[in-house]
């Protein structure tokens, strides 16, 4: 049995989405690689599985769920984290390769995978195991999901910005600001992927990273890398904007223009910024016990 789950790149919602606000997801072509064995894993994803499957009564693939080994190299550069949910999707394969019914996965894995992450001092939203669950592009709310639809006439380019940053310690920090502007911050970051939702264009992303900024700015948290701030001022020439994915702090950042604007441009523009343009595209697949292409 071999099981793969696509990465995620949460575009708006960040740090709001804890508080039930919407955030939109796209899962992306790259994938973490589920495979039973002898073994038993080292993996706290992993081993989180088996105990959820164990709570739940089902002793057998809680046994299997535990001696699976995960392979999420596809979600890094060499050693280096890009921050595209590896954990999420390695709960996710884990679990439908020892046999959860595709019905079943999503709750199985949202619960191990905040157990697991539990441990780091943030459970997480859940946001990245739907998208490893389900593909494509879809909006997460309060474990609720609705699917989207990536438009034609916007150009995504995922970036890398060099850093890899924790994702969980800077949840932590985030959630522990209790200022007013902290919460207004939220409260905007919410509004925006409302609005971001709605429209899907360039606008409503740049109006996301603005909310993004003003969290950063009420929390005193670097959260948006300066190479960020720089490809957002060159993409505006092309129509364009750029902005952090996820808890921000490094990690992966999208430019988001229009289809009309020209790539090499935008890759060289990035690239300018310190910037360095990822291969990426919307992976409409979900979670998948198919083998995957050679």
């Amino acid at each position: 049995m071999i099981a793969t789950a696509p990465g995620k790149l949460i575009l708006t919602g960040e740090y709001a989405v804890l508080e039930g606000a919407p955030a939109m997801v796209v899962a992306v072509n790259r994938r973490a690689i589920a495979t039973r064995g002898t073994a038993r894993s080292v993996s706290p994803f992993v081993l989180a599985v088996g105990d959820e499957l164990a709570a739940r009564g089902a002793d057998a693939a809680a046994e299997i769920a535990r001696h699976v080994t995960v392979d999420t190299s596809a979600l890094y550069d060499g050693d280096t984290k890009l921050g595209l949910g590896s954990s999420a999707a390695a709960t996710v394969a884990t679990a439908a390769c020892a046999g959860v019914a595709r019905d079943d996965i999503l709750a199985v894995a949202l619960a191990a995978h905040g157990n697991a992450q539990a441990t780091r001092g943030a459970r997480g939203s859940g946001a990245d195991v739907a998208a490893a669950v389900h593909g494509g592009t879809i909006a997460f709310e309060a474990g609720r999901v609705r699917r989207l639809r990536w438009p034609a006439e916007l150009l995504l380019v995922p970036f890398f910005t060099g850093v890899a940053a924790d994702t969980a310690a800077l949840v932590a920090r985030v959630t522990a600001q209790h200022s007013r502007a902290a919460t207004d911050a939220l409260a905007e970051i919410g509004d925006a992927s409302r609005a971001a939702e709605a429209s899907l264009d360039v606008q409503a992303f740049a109006r996301a990273g603005a909310a993004i900024d003003r969290l950063a700015r009420a929390t005193g948290i670097e959260l948006v890398p300066e190479r960020v701030a720089a490809a957002r001022h060159a993409l505006a020439r092309l129509g364009g904007t750029a902005k952090t994915t996820g808890a921000g702090g490094g990690d992966v950042g999208v430019a988001v223009l229009p289809a009309t604007a020209d790539p090499a441009e935008v890759a060289r523009l990035l690239v300018a910024a310190g910037c360095q343009p990822l291969r990426l595209s919307v992976d409409e697949t979900g979670v998948d016990t198919r083998p995957p292409p050679i």
